[in-house]
């Protein structure tokens, strides 16, 4: 049987069943889901949920399944490793693709259902915060063709629920989707769009890999799974899609059709603005005979963590040209996975540092704050970090600034965030240590000391 959500599922419960809530009461999309998903979160509660009985829906509705770091390692086999570990491996398999393998038919294509015979409505689609502009599906893989090269892209866009079969949407303008749907709308096509929902955690990794707009991601999906992705044509689009998914939305987005959609609160821990953004048209519905929903709580570690992994192993690589000796990097929480980022480097040279960071920005327009550091700091602890630029940093001559530059339009500290801008102030911070700097102290023979042969258990 190939890998899906259910193979990952098995696998928790066979390992560690108390890793997976099943809440059997009924639960209102409205607000309801979300607060208990918070209330876990404020109690450092980061299990897998399974809501079975969600208020309007028979469908039941799954999150915070990438809210564990560890859990997302061990979707890859990662069971004991920390995150320079994952990279390393994710890395290893991201440049070693599997083709995709066409087949005939799969779970997926259970239940076919097509225009006006499915009601959008009917899924467990969440509401997610208090301004938000109506439900959201946050989870579902926006697969479209490129116009030029014919290879399938995938990336995940929110999408609003706007009635029974039609949603807007957000592209933004860093996605390769945006692309593809600006070829289509200049010629005044629709852009054909399958929405996937539901798969195993090594497949989400793998198709939010960084890659250029030629490459399939399906194969970096693949790699990272460890087996060809099994894929088959859908029903009334020329699109492929994984055969082992939960559901399918087969859509089209409208040309020059627009319509407001959001505010949306996002993850930067506020909210996206109201946009006239394209109109989503549901042509049909394929899924499993008992389906899942899963979404993604936007904002939080579900929707965090996934981010910060994969964008870590692209930045990894292209730092390593500027820098070769770069040994780890870093995407913190505490920037959301995305604006900040640590790299811990062996220097022999000055000016290796600022390379690093530049080298950074290059690979991620979304970054603002690149700090790097000698390698026996502790990137994967803030506070080790922020010694380091206590200690080590002269603002005036360690640290450079780019200003108007090219960020994310959800940045609440771009130039004009009522307005969507996506252009920012980029900084990098060499907090590495100086040709000049004194001694630390240190207590030699430290190391070998064992605290149990001084100090009862």
């Amino acid at each position: 049987m190939a890998k899906d959500l259910r193979t990952f599922l098995k696998d928790i419960e066979g390992q560690n069943p108390n890793e997976i809530v099943r809440i059997k009461k009924e639960v209102d999309p409205y607000f309801g889901a979300t607060g208990i998903l918070e209330k876990m979160e404020r109690q450092g509660d980061y299990r897998i949920v399974i809501f079975e009985n969600i208020k309007g829906s028979k469908f039941p509705a799954i999150s915070n399944v990438h809210a564990d770091a560890k859990r997302v390692m061990g979707s890859i086999g990662i069971k004991n490793g920390d995150i320079a570990e994952f990279i390393k491996e994710y890395s290893k398999r991201e440049s070693h693709p599997l083709k995709p393998k066409l087949v005939s038919d799969g779970p997926v294509r259970e239940v076919i259902k097509t225009a006006g015979q499915f009601d959008v409505r009917e899924l467990p689609i969440f509401t997610y915060h208090e301004k938000d502009a109506g439900a959201y599906i946050t989870a579902g893989f926006g697969v479209m063709r490129d116009v030029d090269s014919k290879v399938l892209n995938a990336g995940i866009y929110r999408l609003m629920v706007k009635g029974k079969d039609s949603f807007g949407i957000q592209l933004s303008e860093t996605a390769h989707g945006h692309y593809i749907w600006a070829k289509n709308e200049k010629k005044g096509k629709p852009t054909e769009i399958a929405i996937v929902i539901g798969h195993h955690p090594a497949f989400y990794i793998g198709a939010l890999s960084f890659t250029s707009l030629e490459v399939d991601e399906f194969s970096i999906a693949g790699a990272v799974m460890g087996e060809p992705l099994e894929l088959v044509k859908c029903e009334t689009l020329d699109l492929e899609v994984p055969a082992y998914a939960e559901m399918v939305l087969e859509c089209e987005i409208l040309p020059e059709l627009r319509e407001s959609e959001a505010p949306f609160g996002e993850y930067p821990g506020t909210y996206g603005p109201e946009r006239m953004n394209p109109v989503v048209k549901i042509k049909a519905v394929t899924m499993r005979k008992d389906a899942y929903y899963q979404e993604s709580f936007v904002g939080h570690p579900d929707n965090l963590l996934l981010s910060g992994i994969v964008r870590s192993s692209a930045i990894m690589r292209t730092v390593k040209i500027a820098s070769p000796t770069v040994k780890a990097v870093h995407m913190p929480t505490c920037g959301r996975c995305r604006f900040i980022c640590y790299i811990a480097l062996e220097k022999i040279i000055e000016g290796e540092p600022k390379n690093a960071a530049m080298g950074a920005f290059v690979a991620d327009p979304f970054l603002k704050y690149v700090i790097v550091v000698d390698d026996d700091v502790n990137i994967l602890d803030d506070g080790d970090v922020l010694h380091a630029i206590a200690t080590r940093v002269r603002a005036d001559t360690d640290t450079f600034m780019v200003t108007h530059a090219k960020g994310s339009p959800l940045d609440p500290a771009s130039y004009d965030p009522l307005g969507g801008s996506h252009i920012v102030t980029k900084v990098g911070i060499d907090a590495t240590r100086k040709e000049n700097y004194p001694d630390e102290i240190k207590v030699p023979g430290m190391e070998k000391i064992n605290l149990s042969d001084f100090i009862d258990p």
